[in-house]
């Protein structure tokens, strides 16, 4: 039954992304990945919703190789990058990546590397400090807009079983756990779950 279920793994860039091993997931479902991933990993679809590095990604090829998702204004005209739908046109990529999974047959979504809040105060983003992010000692991205979008996906699409792995510190958001087809899952639990599929 279980082979019969399809997955999908969002990825984040928050610091518990670095606890799993993206080409792993590759084996077991559709990964979405966001922004800068692209340099050390190619996901099988890659969403980008900020201008300067929807650009980057596109000016440097990666966009006519693989599928990669962005907004209309920033598409450059003949670089193979994608239009997001409507429906998820204005969201921020990591909740836009989760979109996309949605309107797919996956049944199961893992949001891993969604972090969320800051680590001692400063933006929790692998990327820190390369170009087109924030310095290492920025002040943490505000969450609440991550929040509310997540939370028009489990509203839209109450047939997708969307699931925080790891939350950073045992933190997620109380709105999304109002939701019957929302979960948490630690690191352990979904290594054993991706493990038996």
């Amino acid at each position: 039954f279980i082979d019969m279920i399809e997955f999908a793994f969002i990825l984040g860039n928050g610091v518990t992304r670095l606890e799993v091993v993206p080409e792993e997931l590759l084996l077991r479902g559709k990964v979405y990945g966001c922004n800068r991933i692209y340099v050390e990993f190619e996901p099988t679809i890659l969403v980008s919703t900020d201008r300067g590095m929807a650009e980057e990604i596109q000016l440097s090829g990666y966009s006519k190789r693989r599928q990669h998702y962005t907004r209309k204004q920033h598409v450059i005209e003949h670089s193979g990058a994608r239009i997001l739908p409507q429906q998820i046109h204005n969201f921020s990529s990591g909740p836009a990546a989760c979109g996309l999974a949605c309107l797919t047959d996956a049944e199961y979504i893992f949001l891993i590397g969604f972090d969320l809040k800051g680590q001692h105060n400063f933006i929790n983003n692998i990327y820190a400090g390369t170009k087109n992010y924030k310095s290492k000692d920025s002040a943490p991205t505000p969450w609440s807009l991550w929040e509310t979008q997540i939370s028009t996906l489990l509203t839209k699409f109450p047939s997708k079983n969307i699931v925080h792995v790891n939350p950073l510190h045992g933190f997620t958001s109380v709105s999304w756990l109002k939701h019957t087809n929302f979960k948490t899952m630690y690191l352990t639990e979904f290594q054993q779950v991706i493990n038996n599929l």
